[in-house]
């Protein structure tokens, strides 16, 4: 009997235990609740800085790794001078007024660059490409032009050793006339003509493209009919 007794004591010793315990939980929950729609004030104040523009978000999928940083359509992004970043992926630049723009791509795929390249104040020019014969081993330009191509003897065109590319020749009258071109050596050689001599058609004109025959010591022209034939030579010396 003794130990029912003792059984029974502890039974309500722990029921009663468990009741404080069930009371506890529904005071702390009621605590929670807000009667009557009561509106919750936090006071205090944001820290000192600049006011929000835009929403930033950062996506960083596994830390150390991944930094996204995403700005919505309108959104700027300025680097300081003396910074060094590395930018992957769709970009797109706008040149700031009065500022200088130093843009690095680095090797893709597929890379395309648009935009407007303006010259300098100055000439339209920005340089002069020339294709020289690989017989020329003259760097400076020569040309020279003769009205009516003198017989006999002909006309002295230059006294110059001259790397030749094109000749020009224009027979202005209405017969055919010759015409020879030949070096200055002690025994000129002819390079246009012979002993026959090269005939012009009446009223047209022929351009010979020498590509880089060298008159050794200059260049001689002779025409067949006198004030018929006009003359260019062009070239390097």
């Amino acid at each position: 009997m003794k130990y029912l007794d003792k059984m029974g004591t502890w039974r309500r010793v722990l029921y009663f235990a468990l009741l404080l315990a069930l009371i506890g939980a529904v005071n702390m929950s009621g605590q929670q609740q807000n009667s009557g729609g009561q509106a919750v004030t936090i006071s205090g104040s944001l820290p000192a800085g600049a006011a929000i523009v835009g929403k930033v978000g950062i996506d960083q999928t596994t830390p150390g790794t991944t930094n996204l940083v995403s700005i919505g359509t309108g959104g700027h992004v300025i680097i300081d001078s003396g910074s060094t970043t590395a930018v992957t992926g769709n970009v797109t630049v706008a040149q700031a007024t009065g500022s200088n723009l130093h843009v690095a791509v680095d090797s893709a795929p597929t890379t395309t660059v648009s935009g407007t390249v303006a010259n300098g104040t100055g000439v339209a020019n920005i340089g002069i490409v020339r294709s020289v014969p690989s017989a020329c081993t003259q760097s400076t330009n020569f040309t020279n032009s003769t009205v009516g191509v003198a017989t006999a003897a002909g006309t002295s065109v230059t006294s110059t050793t001259t790397c030749v590319t094109d000749v020009y020749v224009n027979n202005i009258t209405n017969s055919a006339v010759t015409f020879r071109l030949a070096d200055k050596t002690g025994t000129p050689i002819i390079w246009i003509g012979g002993n026959a001599d090269f005939t012009i058609p009446a009223n047209s004109n022929v351009r010979f493209p020498l590509g880089g025959v060298t008159f050794a010591n200059g260049i001689t022209a002779i025409a067949g009919t006198g004030s018929a034939l006009n003359l260019q030579v062009n070239g390097l010396q």
